[in-house]
């Protein structure tokens, strides 16, 4: 048996799927992941269901034919060949046309988990914290051996070597890697605290980036009292945690250049403190001078005589509110005492007198009848200019 290369097996499975005509033009259903858009204009993606994965990519040609560009997580129809990749010696999907028949499962999971937690107020812009503009420590939360790792330190070193960089190692996908990410949130939050907290990774799938879009990370970044900067996957990258967290970078990098001032942006931010430092102290110079001012000898001579020339005249017009007052009173209370005595004055038994009439007393009382009088009892007799003593001599009745 004569020895095959490499090569030549390869070309040989190429040209058995070439001649197999359901392999030549296949309709395949899957959901869109990894997908990139190249420079050249091709695009490379995987279309993948619950048990498996395939690569695929779709010339420019076609890519210009699209309605718009798939995202990742989208469940599709892809109409092409299927071929072998000499190079890697691995088979692939040549797509020629892309039909959009609804959203893959996960994302269909993610749009019902970010609506969620929408509607409970995780998301609001009122609980976003200020981020902190010259943090001295700030913790990062991310895979050791990863790239984002690398960016970031790389930033740092670039920009600025002011804040001291505290690393929490975790996994950023798989099984126990939200809770890997939610216990290194409380550990900044409690045990180490700093004053920023950078969450970070480079991109992926939907499925990849999963972890960062687990309930239980979400709610350990929104209980976070520290600020946090989500910089998960690349720019056309979301997941729920940057929406919840305090500020979203595109990148792991960019999350680095947001929280690391530069030495340009340093020097600037510390004049403009400098700036607000000295025109405080001239503002409070100049009311300190005007309080001198206002406490000078002759400013406070000034404003004495003013005061007492002041309430000088508030007493003389009281003086003419009270005078007024007692001469409306007095004329009142006259008037009053003239219709009280003119009214007196007809009631008094003295006024009847005045016509002849007289009154009659028995030891201090008034006689009012005949019978309450005998004859040589001794009366009195009260008339208008005085009085007469005398003794009953008879009793007369009507």
């Amino acid at each position: 048996m004569r020895a095959f290369s490499v090569t030549e097996i390869t070309k040989y499975l190429k040209k058995i799927i070439g001649a197999d005509p359901i392999l030549n033009q296949v309709l395949i259903e899957g959901e869109i992941s990894n997908f990139t858009l190249h420079s050249s204009g091709h695009a490379y993606f995987s279309i993948k269901d619950e048990e498996s994965k395939m690569s695929c990519i779709m010339f420019s040609q076609y890519v210009k034919l699209l309605d718009r560009v798939p995202k990742n997580g989208e469940k599709v129809h892809l109409k092409g060949s299927v071929s072998i990749y000499e190079r890697d010696g691995k088979y692939q999907m040549y797509a020629q046309s892309l039909t959009f028949v609804g959203l893959g499962a996960l994302h269909i999971k993610f749009e019902a988990l970010k609506k969620q937690l929408e509607q409970e107020g995780l998301f609001d812009q009122r609980y976003k914290k200020k981020l902190p503009n010259l943090p001295q420590k700030i913790g990062i939360i991310t895979s050791p051996t990863g790239a984002a790792i690398q960016d970031i330190i790389s930033v740092a070193g670039r920009r600025s070597n002011l804040a001291e960089l505290l690393i929490f190692p975790v996994r950023v996908q798989g099984e126990f890697s939200a809770g890997e990410i939610a216990s290194a949130i409380d550990f900044f939050n409690q045990k180490m605290p700093v004053d920023l907290i950078i969450l970070s990774r480079g991109g992926g799938s939907i499925e990849e980036l999963w972890s960062f879009n687990e309930v239980e990370v979400a709610r350990a970044i929104f209980k976070s009292e520290t600020p946090i900067i989500s910089g998960v996957g690349h720019e056309t990258d979301f997941t729920i945690a940057d929406f919840v967290a305090d500020f979203r970078a595109a990148t792991p990098s960019a999350a680095a250049e947001i929280a690391i001032k530069s030495k340009a942006e340093i020097e600037s931010y510390l004049n403009q403190l400098m700036k607000s430092m000295q025109q405080q102290m001239m503002r409070k110079l100049e009311n300190s001078r005007l309080l001198l001012e206002a406490t000078a000898p002759e400013r406070l001579s000034m404003k004495l005589n003013y005061r007492v020339e002041r309430e000088y005249r508030e007493i003389e017009h009281l003086k003419d509110q009270m005078t007024q007052i007692l001469k409306f009173r007095l004329k009142t209370n006259f008037a009053e005492l003239e219709y009280l005595g003119s009214k007196i004055n007809a009631l008094s038994p003295l006024a009847t007198m005045q016509r002849g009439y007289t009154i009659m007393r028995k030891n201090g009382a008034i006689i009012r009848s005949v019978n309450e009088v005998s004859v040589k009892e001794q009366v009195e007799i009260t008339l208008k200019d005085g009085k007469v003593e005398t003794i009953v001599k008879e009793i007369l009745k009507d």
